[in-house]
């Protein structure tokens, strides 16, 4: 979580920079039945919006 947020912060609070974190950050919840398990492309994620956001810091998927 403290990582989430210093990443929002760096970036000036533009989460798409940050999804590869808000990701491990669900998943780690959700292996700790902290929340339900749940797909995560159901959340909006999918392996290549994460990949894209990794190697050049942006996120192209939108979700209507």
């Amino acid at each position: 979580m403290r990582e989430y947020l210093a990443c929002l912060k760096e970036n000036k609070s533009e989460a798409e920079k940050c999804r590869d974190l808000s990701k491990r950050y669900l998943e780690c919840r959700m292996e700790r039945n902290l929340m339900a398990k749940q797909d995560l492309s159901e959340l909006g994620f999918t392996e290549s919006s994460v990949s894209n956001n990794i190697s050049d810091g942006l996120s192209v998927q939108k979700n209507s």
